[in-house]
């Protein structure tokens, strides 16, 4: 008897850990948000400091709406950006769900010294959102980047180069025709989908920037094929699933994937919270 009520206690213990994970995946960890902070080369005293933010894969949807970006948008402010990069993947799908008007409103309050730029991901042009999505991020304010350049001089006289690739799964990326119009002090390669920057490996910039894997959304300790089987899902993320990479053999010096704000195909995350990245950068 004193077995079975063991057993019995087991259990129903089981089922309350098992229930308040589900509930959490589904509930409470989607709409959180976390500030990840990188220095990306060394600080002297000739180097302006220059702040770069990064979002990615805000995936708005019923589930998640205008509304919920407001504490994601606080989070960048609070970080006095000089530039804020988005990395893609604005709807989850446009088809289903879209309010045009108030997302730009929401994202004309994100502010940066220098400007904020955009590039495509692969739910940009999905459903209908490629008719409306450069309008709507011109209208929030942001350049939007389709295999082009765009360069910042700072108040030192140095110039950053970022080159905004076109999304590899529904778009054309390919270089700009005169890539590197002008010599910079540091550059910045800024792909959605983390596995095409490979192609670009020989090209000489200092990192590159991309998004879309979520980092699998799920990621269960002790238990990676979790992981490993949800970023199956996502094309052109699995090799590189989610934070810094290093190359020690490539022009690309690094690659940082940013595990993004959103969710797709199931609304929950686990032990993937959504991320604000911030770069210092000494240039």
């Amino acid at each position: 008897m004193k077995i079975l009520k063991r057993i019995l206690i087991v259990f129903t213990l089981l089922i309350l850990v098992i229930g308040g994970c589900i509930y959490y995946a589904f509930k409470i960890e989607p709409y959180r948000v976390t500030l990840n902070e990188f220095t990306l080369n060394e600080e002297k005293p000739d180097r302006e400091h220059l702040k770069i933010v990064q979002i990615s894969d805000l995936h708005i949807k019923a589930d998640f709406t205008y509304k919920n970006l407001d504490k994601v948008i606080k989070k960048v402010n609070e970080q006095n950006p000089d530039i804020v990069i988005f990395t893609g993947d604005l709807y989850d799908n446009y088809a289903i769900y879209r309010d045009d008007e108030n997302i730009v409103t929401a994202l004309q309050k994100i502010e940066a010294g220098y400007g904020k730029i955009a590039i495509w991901g692969n739910r940009d042009y999905g459903g209908g959102a490629e008719r409306t999505y450069a309008a709507v991020m011109e209208d929030a304010g942001f350049t939007l980047l389709k295999n082009e350049n765009w360069y910042i001089t700072l108040n030192n006289g140095k110039r950053v180069l970022f080159t905004g690739l076109d999304d590899a799964l529904l778009g054309h990326p390919v270089m700009p025709d005169e890539t590197k119009i002008y010599d910079s002090d540091y550059e910045l390669l800024l792909s959605h989908e983390p596995d095409n920057v490979e192609p670009y490996m020989n090209y000489d910039y200092d990192i590159a920037l991309s998004g879309h894997s979520h980092g699998g959304q799920i990621n269960i300790p002790f238990l990676p094929f979790v992981n490993e089987m949800a970023l199956t899902v996502t094309a052109l993320s699995s090799k590189y699933s989610g934070g810094m990479y290093t190359f020690d053999d490539n022009a690309i010096k690094q690659l940082y994937v940013n595990t993004g704000i959103g969710t797709t195909h199931i609304s929950a995350r686990f032990g993937v919270v959504p991320e604000v990245t911030l770069f210092h950068i000494y240039v």
